[in-house]
């Protein structure tokens, strides 16, 4: 991997870092491309109980794609690539059979709005904030942002931070949604982000997996067709051995020890 991003895996947790803080985290050509293949990578490795994405320092998690080089690239083909290899990196994303955490490190401005809504869980830093910008630079959402946002959060709310662009306080993107946790000053950053990680290894890995797959499945299928996808998960899992395990730590009055077969 490039400097660009910085990819480490620690005791099944695996981080995505955005190195750019020169640019604010935003994601130039070379980025974008090490952003997706770290995401297919991530896919591939069984190992990976839990995925981080998070950007370096304080200042900014994301600022979206970098304008300083992408303002020289006014062909339509440009907009399309960019389109593409982010679009399918964050569609890849929300398609991982693990927990993907956004810990949102600082402001998340345009693009990076749009990927932490391909976060399952986000956390932010009190002083963080947020903007869908991208209406200041003329263009609409271009990673699949504005479906995500309105399951996220409403049409109605969408509708205003699509249109306006306004800022947003960590405290009032958690009071509508778009946040899960605020760690305030002193409270230590890391070890929320990784406790919350470390936290979701020891669950068990299917019963996540088919938890995550469902719980996006009901906000795009009828509910009948969720209902038969449920009751696929609920029959399949009842025989696994983590179900069998929660069973007999039950009856004998200890905790389940999970993901311990092959």
């Amino acid at each position: 991997m490039s400097d660009e991003i910085i990819f480490t895996i620690e005791k099944q947790v695996a981080t995505l870092t955005v190195n750019r803080p020169a640019a604010r985290n935003a994601l130039n050509w070379a980025a974008q491309d090490k952003f997706a293949k770290t995401v297919t990578a991530v896919a591939e490795d069984p190992m990976i109980r839990v995925l981080i994405i998070t950007g370096i320092g304080r200042q900014a998690f994301v600022a979206g794609g970098d304008l300083k080089e992408l303002s020289g690239h006014p062909e339509p083909e440009a907009g399309a690539r960019l389109n593409h290899i982010m679009g399918g990196a964050l569609q890849q994303l929300t398609a991982l059979p693990i927990p993907v955490i956004a810990a949102v490190n600082g402001d998340a401005f345009g693009g990076g709005c749009e990927i932490l809504t391909a976060c399952d869980l986000r956390i932010a830093h009190s002083s963080a904030r947020f903007s869908f910008a991208q209406i200041k630079n003329a263009l609409t959402t271009g990673w699949g942002g504005t479906s995500r946002l309105v399951r996220l959060v409403g049409h109605s709310r969408a509708m205003e931070l699509l249109l306006t662009g306004r800022l947003l306080t960590a405290q009032e993107a958690q009071h509508m949604g778009l946040v899960h946790r605020v760690v305030a000053p002193g409270e230590g950053w890391e070890t929320a982000v990784y406790g919350w990680a470390h936290e979701l290894t020891q669950f068990p890995a299917a019963a996540l997996a088919a938890l995550k797959q469902l719980t996006y499945a009901a906000a795009n299928l009828s509910v009948a067709e969720t209902n038969q996808l449920e009751t696929q998960h609920f029959v399949q899992l009842w025989s696994h051995p983590d179900h069998l395990e929660a069973m007999a730590a039950f009856g004998e009055k200890r905790p389940p020890f999970f993901n311990t077969s092959p």
